[in-house]
């Protein structure tokens, strides 16, 4: 009768040890809104150096350690940039908690650095909100980032010292984790309430 019991007690231990195992090891993942998470399939990227709108410069060593999400425009776009922008903006305070809202910065990246010049960004980027990042980089430098990260774009320019001319790029957000790599994107359209409870979730599980 004893042993019956022991052999009772153990046969009870080991599937519970199995049920902690499976509710540990085969949770469920992160379900997300707005976000194409990369996980561990993050991309290293190269090393690449942005000047920002307060002549500072802004390289992987700068952006270690905090997430990021990069917006490409310029500062010449007519509705798209202001618009996600302001969503970017909006996002950033939807973001309840303190701690992961420290834990991130917008950068907003131009595509256009032949007119947007530090002093342009700062100008600018006073119509949105105040802890957006402005920041660019002469073509060749910028092209290590865009090309890495795959996006795409191009000036609409006749000749070389036309002065007013649009281009295009991508609408996509890019999301980098703290070590500075390719993590995932938010594509549009955008919202902002989704990408805040993405970021809160992304950060809260890594």
């Amino acid at each position: 009768m004893k042993k019956t019991r022991l052999l009772f007690i153990a046969v009870l231990a080991l599937g519970f040890g199995f049920m902690v195992s499976w509710m540990v090891f085969d949770a469920k993942p992160v379900k997300l809104e707005a976000t194409q998470w990369l996980g561990d399939q993050a991309k290293i990227l190269p090393d690449f150096k942005l000047i920002d709108h307060n002549n500072q410069v802004l390289g992987k060593a700068e952006l270690d350690g905090r997430w990021s999400i990069l917006y490409f425009g310029y500062t010449h776009c007519p509705d798209i940039c202001p618009i996600d922008l302001n969503i970017l903006g909006e996002m950033l305070d939807a973001i309840e908690d303190s701690d992961t809202r420290r834990m991130i910065r917008v950068i907003f990246v131009s595509v256009d650095p032949e007119r947007d010049t530090p002093a342009v960004f700062k100008s600018y980027l006073q119509n949105f909100h105040p802890e957006i990042i402005g920041a660019s980089a002469p073509v060749a430098e910028l092209n290590i980032l865009t090309h890495a990260l795959g996006i795409p774009h191009s000036h609409d320019k006749n000749h070389e010292h036309q002065a007013v001319y649009d281009v295009s790029h991508s609408s996509v957000m890019i999301l980098l984790n703290p070590e500075v790599e390719f993590a995932g994107l938010f594509s549009a359209p955008h919202d902002s309430s989704a990408m805040a409870s993405d970021l809160g979730k992304i950060i809260d599980s890594s």
